[in-house]
């Protein structure tokens, strides 16, 4: 009961939300699209709802994709079970719903000239952090769990990221620096982070010429709790206190974050919560992020987050009109993809 009535919680104000997806192959490699990756208008796709959304299939979840994500199965199937439980919980509720397709940057930047699309999100994870190394090398050499480790004084609290992880998002950069102008039009309109260190960091790196306090365009950076699970024990995911935040990342906005904390909905606890239920509380936050997002004005959104997040975001809160797309797919740290959504 406890879980649910948190949950309920975060549907108040502090939330609304989102979507995006796609690696952006193509686009990647400088090609044109072909005709068969042109973009398609999807004004005409069929709203989806809680009573008629379908009851997630187990086997449909993609492996995984990164080789240190050592939680994917018992989180994927955590999801997957909790993903029709909420179904069942908010069938008298309509949630905010957006019919999703994947898309390279090539037809990210088309699609900004297309007013089929209400929203071009470019979703991002973190690149690596010292808590995956900290954890990698704690196993190498006591031959322990990540629990274990976890537990050890030395465990790195809401990390920054690795000097592999630095240069991982700095290839980053060199993309958005070619996809993410004038000439393109694909312009970032708002850049929407975690409160915690390594996904703001990333965010950061990978489009230094939008930085806040120093980018002329002056296009808004916002730090929203909804963008991250709970810290359920995990010292990684315990945030930083805002007044850290802005000192260390100046420029952003924290306002969200500093109503969320006054709240009680986002804190740091050595307690853990079953993970069926923290899968609950996720999918609330994914789905309250689309809410928020919808009713911005802004329609070019940049989101740096989390794996276990956005692989909520994709492919439980957005409706992905094709059955190939990677909404399934957990993300490898630092990649991006790109997505065109149409609200309900």
């Amino acid at each position: 009961m406890m879980i649910i009535r948190r949950v309920a919680s975060l549907r108040q104000p502090l939330l609304r939300g989102v979507q995006v997806r796609c690696q952006g192959s193509a686009a990647l490699n400088n090609e044109a699209p072909s005709k068969s990756t042109q973009p398609k208008p999807i004004h005409h796709m069929q709203s989806a709802t809680i009573a008629s959304t379908p009851r997630c299939d187990a086997s449909a979840m993609a492996l995984k994709r990164d080789s240190g994500d050592y939680y994917f199965e018992e989180h994927s199937a955590a999801l997957v079970s909790a993903f029709n439980v909420y179904n069942d919980m908010q069938e008298s509720e309509k949630r905010v719903t957006a019919t999703a397709r994947d898309m390279n940057l090539i037809e990210a930047a088309l699609a900004v000239q297309d007013e089929s699309y209400d929203k071009i999100l470019i979703l991002m994870r973190h690149g690596e952090a010292k808590h995956n190394v900290f954890e990698r090398q704690y196993a190498q050499k006591h031959g322990s769990s990540f629990e274990q480790a976890n537990e050890d004084e030395n465990y790195p609290v809401d990390p920054m990221l690795t000097g592999k992880g630095c240069g991982t998002m700095l290839n980053v950069s060199n993309r958005t620096a070619t996809f993410f102008n004038k000439e393109t039009g694909l312009l970032p309109d708002l850049f929407v982070v975690s409160p915690l260190r390594r996904a703001i960091q990333s965010a950061l790196i990978s489009f230094p010429h939008d930085a806040p306090l120093t980018s002329l365009s002056g296009t808004p950076w916002v730090c929203h709790p909804a963008c991250m699970e709970q810290a359920n024990g995990n010292k990684s995911e315990f945030v930083s206190s805002p007044e850290l935040l802005e000192e260390t990342f100046p420029g952003i906005n924290y306002e969200l974050f500093n109503q969320s904390l006054m709240r009680g909905d986002v804190y740091n606890s050595n307690e853990k919560v079953p993970l069926f239920e923290s899968k609950i509380d996720l999918m609330n936050r994914t789905d309250a992020f689309l809410e928020w997002i919808k009713e911005r004005d802004e329609r070019v959104v940049v989101v740096s987050s989390h794996a276990t997040w956005l692989q909520s975001l994709c492919a439980f809160s957005l409706q992905y009109e094709d059955s190939d797309s990677k909404n399934l797919e957990m993300f490898k740290k630092g990649e991006m993809r790109s997505v065109g959504i149409k609200f309900s």
